[in-house]
């Protein structure tokens, strides 16, 4: 039916129509039947099945090139959302709860996932060490629901928590998606038989990019905002460049952290910090407030168009062949592996039961792992690659609709956790 329309006017209308929906969020937040980003899913899948052209990152050259660099671009977006939006100043103690799921959760489920997809899913090594680092991470984008309010709001320990761990797993992710790559390159046998290429990725994916990434990150964000708090910048202005400010930071950290191989992602987090520690009359407080929200804007229009791509993607057959052992997969990450891992990693940590349970079954996937699968198809050969974006798919999908209902059910009307953190404003 839409293949009779201008492709270019389809495009306009149905942006025009998605971005119209979310002036409609506020209004419908308060019912729990109301889930957003699976709406948009479901849109998008009708419109693949009237027959609405669709980008396939299987079929691999500019198409998988498209999908990265819009899923990398949501991302870091998202990422200064992230940390523009956390009032509570890093130390051991104020974000212990991150720490851990950093520490335990994340490597717990690295290693559930990876097993699973030899044992369970039948996936090569390369390919099962590519779905661990691709699902371990809690996404930055889909999480919004569960994590911190915009700067100056009441926040809890555990919303900080979710908040951080989204904010910095993204990018520690990442050495474990360089491990994968070589694994596809190399093959297991020479992993095995080698111990070269071991020390490059412990010396150069692990320490130098983490390093390089935090250092740049948070240098650019000290000194854009250092500049824009001073006489010759704008910061007492308010909104106006709000926006102008985020992108500024957000690419600028990024662009220059990639340019020296560190990890943008972390650089982008930790200059969203810098920037909230930056030095600055009193006629400054509250601008992160604008500029958290352009962000949010900025990140809301991304999401929109990329849940609508989701749902063309799914809508067009790529999850036609789906499994019973993949759907058994995304409900065990879901309901098991995850929850148990985050659980674990909280134990000690002073907390009632029920904010143990809420911040390790909120372990949302999405637009990072998109990122990442279509990252390591443009940088290797994995030979499962259609089974692993079949499987991430499933596994998304599943996320936006358990997590979506069950933050509306479980959280509508309560705080995610009882008890304030002693707060250090930044």
């Amino acid at each position: 039916m839409l293949e009779t329309i201008d492709g270019r006017d389809v495009i306009y209308i149905i942006t025009g129509l998605a971005l119209f929906g979310l002036s409609l969020q506020p209004a419908l937040q308060r019912f729990r039947i109301f889930n957003l980003p699976f709406f948009y899913v479901l849109a998008g899948a009708f419109l693949a099945g009237l027959g609405m052209p669709i980008v396939n990152p299987l079929a691999g050259g500019w198409q998988a090139g498209v999908i990265e660099r819009a899923s990398e671009l949501i991302v870091i977006i998202s990422l200064a959302v992230a940390g523009l939006a956390i009032d509570t100043r890093a130390g051991w103690r104020s974000w212990n709860p991150t720490w851990r799921l950093l520490a335990i959760c994340m490597p717990l489920t690295l290693l559930g996932v990876a097993t699973l997809g030899v044992s369970w899913l039948g996936l090569t090594l390369p390919g099962a060490l590519l779905l661990a680092a691709v699902l371990a991470p809690t996404d930055p984008v889909l999480a919004r629901s569960v994590q911190v309010s915009p700067p100056g709001q009441d926040e809890t320990s555990m919303e900080v928590a979710l908040t951080a761990e989204a904010g910095l797993n993204d990018g520690l992710a990442f050495p474990f998606v360089y491990f994968a790559i070589h694994a596809a390159t190399l093959g297991a046998a020479s992993m095995v038989e080698g111990e070269a290429w071991l020390w490059s990725w412990l010396g150069f994916d692990v320490l130098y990019r983490v390093t390089a990434g935090i250092v740049v990150g948070y240098a650019v964000g000290w000194l854009l905002s250092t500049v824009t708090f001073s006489p010759i910048g704008d910061g007492a202005k308010g909104a106006w460049n709000a926006v102008v400010v985020i992108l500024a930071s957000t690419l600028l950290s990024y662009g220059m952290a990639e340019a020296v191989d560190g990890y943008g992602f972390l650089a982008v987090f930790f200059a969203a910090r810098a920037g909230r520690s930056a030095p600055r009359h009193p006629d400054h407080d509250g601008y992160e407030k604008y500029v958290h929200h352009g962000a949010e804007q900025l990140e809301a229009i991304l999401l929109a168009i990329l849940l609508l791509w989701l749902g063309t993607f799914i809508g067009a057959g790529t999850l036609f062949d789906v499994t019973w052992r993949d759907v058994g997969f995304a409900l065990a990450l879901v309901f098991v592996l995850r929850p148990l891992a985050g659980y674990v990693a909280l134990i000690g940590h002073h907390c009632s039961p029920r904010e143990r349970r809420n911040v390790a079954f909120f372990g949302i996937r999405g637009m990072g792992s998109i990122f990442y699968i279509a990252y390591a198809q443009t940088h290797a050969e994995f030979t499962d690659i259609e089974t692993l974006w079949r499987i991430v798919g499933v596994t998304i999908l599943v996320s936006i609709v358990v997590h979506g209902y069950a933050a509306n059910v479980l959280l509508q009307g309560e705080d995610l956790i009882d008890a304030h953190p002693e707060k250090d404003r930044p």
